[in-house]
């Protein structure tokens, strides 16, 4: 049997877990602090701005012997893409900061725009890790940052690769 796999993403004060699906149009980018799509059209980031932090997990149930070596990549880039820059952290964090506008402390790494042909999420917090049974990713955190160069109205959707060994 294979696991089953489910995307949540983390807001507010007391990190709410909303569970928003395996593919599509799962999340933007917005102003405010809420999960999934609601209210980017009412809270647009301003040129100049940036995004509020956007605090994910990987999420595995199911029966599998072991999921490891986690990777994920921004695979199609935002278009029109000047003046917006997408940042991540690295193999991702264990620890949940309240979301905020400010230029992340958190989020301050490139994200990969290709396979990054190894591990760069962690489970648990830790480098090689992995799960034999139920359970997550560390937390992948990303914002986007805007300059005053960035076109007004909404860009196209960048598009985000996961992948992962399952055994």
């Amino acid at each position: 049997m294979a696991a089953g796999f489910n995307w949540n993403q983390y807001n507010g004060t007391g990190t709410a877990e909303t569970s928003i699906g395996t593919g599509g149009n799962l999340f933007n980018f917005a102003a405010n602090d809420a999960s999934g799509t609601t209210g980017y059209d009412t809270n647009p980031i301003t040129a100049g701005k940036n995004s509020m932090e956007v605090y994910l997990k990987a999420d595995f149930i199911g029966t599998f012997n072991k999921i490891d070596n986690a990777q994920f990549w921004r695979s199609t880039d935002f278009s029109p893409s000047t003046g917006l820059t997408l940042k991540w952290l690295d193999n991702g964090t264990a620890v949940y900061v309240q979301p905020t506008t400010a230029t992340s402390s958190v989020a301050g790494d490139a994200i990969p725009t290709s396979d990054p042909g190894s591990e760069n999420v962690y489970f648990g917090g830790t480098a090689s890790g992995y799960i034999t049974g139920s359970g997550m990713t560390s937390y992948i955190v990303l914002q986007l940052q805007t300059t005053t160069a960035a076109a007004a109205g909404d860009t196209s959707l960048a598009e985000f690769t996961f992948q992962y060994d399952e055994s």
